[in-house]
């Protein structure tokens, strides 16, 4: 048989493939019809083992590999097909409701925000694009924010959480994972841009040491390259650092801060723009407002994944079959000895979009262990 011929016959062979797929999708909802009658779950784990038991044994053959083609086929057919319920029951009426109200808009500059730090941090610079200074309030440590929300003192706190040098900040996303009252209510993408700054008459030639937050200083690794003898000193913040040294007049130190920073607590600029210009940093606003806009643009979600071969491709393929772009995904450890991950991701989308609710409901629906952690506009 020749190219020809057999392009023909895979021609036919996949006309009928899809005929039949059809028909199997008609089915589908058929079974779908009865789940929303009698309230059944989409998802029935023991009985999709079952056929996939059973389709495997149709290969006659004892080759291995074959095998495994077939389960794999038959897997995404049953993937595809609960999409398909799920699609129906939401048209249908049956609606999964994530606990989250659409608000016209949301009002910041009236309420307080808390941010770690001092005046001239990043993160008081990030919040003060959108509230006052009379209405910022400062607390020492990143887990501070997450209290003074939790207890009342704040409406609202600002983290940084990824950097576009550096990475995501892993401490604030295992915060705000461990507080699960809060939610994501905005962005802020904010430049960064670090100043090497000291004592006034001190020039670079006698700075022995540096202070600033790790983040600062691993964004800065290109300059402690090119000056391996300086000696690189962690402190709890940028702003914090620059206003140590100014009380402490300590010589041959210098700090790693924003320009802000250094006219606050009168320091001299030694160098500017010790990190890429192109160094930016994300920070998110939340609050424990389970809430989002009519112009809620990305939806952030927090989901641990079943220990299954392809269990996390399925997943983002619930997105993808519904036509939704990720703009981020990150993992970090769960911490249970066992290696097991939680996965960050970001999605382009709004709750009220069925689409989202489609997605989201099929991931309910498969049992996933996911949170939304906020919808929010575009960055500001």
């Amino acid at each position: 048989m020749g190219l020809i011929e057999i392009r023909k016959e895979l021609d036919e062979i996949d006309r009928k493939l899809v005929e039949l797929f059809r028909k199997r999708m008609e089915l589908v909802e058929e079974v779908a019809k009865d789940k929303l009658k009698s309230g059944k779950a989409v998802f029935d784990g023991k009985r999709e083992e079952e056929k996939l038991n059973a389709v495997s044994a149709m290969v006659e053959e004892e080759d291995p590999a074959m095998k495994a083609y077939v389960r794999e086929l038959f897997s995404e057919l049953m993937t595809l097909s609960r999409r398909r319920q799920v699609q129906y029951l939401k048209e249908a009426g049956r609606s999964n409701h994530f606990s989250f109200q659409k608000t016209d808009k949301l009002i910041f500059p009236e309420k307080k925000l808390a941010f770690q730090g001092l005046k001239g941090a990043y993160s008081y610079l990030a919040g003060r694009r959108i509230f006052p200074d009379e209405n910022m309030i400062s607390v020492l440590h990143f887990r501070d924010v997450f209290d003074a929300v939790e207890e009342g003192r704040a409406d609202y706190g600002i983290l940084p959480m990824d950097n576009s040098t550096y990475g995501m900040v892993q401490d604030n996303y295992d915060l705000l994972n461990r507080y699960p009252t809060m939610v994501v209510l905005g962005e802020i993408h904010y430049p960064v841009s670090h100043c090497l700054c000291s004592r006034v008459g001190e020039g670079l030639d006698h700075i022995k040491k540096v202070y600033s937050h790790p983040q600062a200083l691993s964004q800065c690794r290109d300059f402690f390259y090119v000056h391996p003898d300086i000696e690189q000193i962690p402190s709890a913040n940028t702003a914090i650092a620059a206003k140590e040294l100014s009380e402490s007049g300590e010589e041959g130190a210098a700090v790693l801060c924003s320009k802000e920073a250094a006219e606050y607590y009168g320091l001299s600029i030694l160098r500017e723009q010790l990190s890429k210009e192109e160094n930016a940093t994300r920070f998110f606003i939340f609050g424990k407002e389970k809430i989002y806009t009519e112009d809620a643009y990305k939806l952030s979600i927090s989901l641990i994944v079943p220990d299954n071969v392809g269990s996390l491709y399925q997943v983002l393929g619930s997105f993808m079959c519904n036509g939704l772009s990720l703009s981020m995904i990150q993992s970090r450890p769960v911490g249970d000895g066992a290696f097991s991950y939680r996965f960050f991701i970001d999605v382009i989308g709004n709750l009220s979009d069925s689409r989202v609710e489609i997605a989201l409901s099929t991931l309910k629906e498969e049992g996933v262990d996911f949170r939304i952690l906020g919808n929010y506009p575009k960055e500001k």
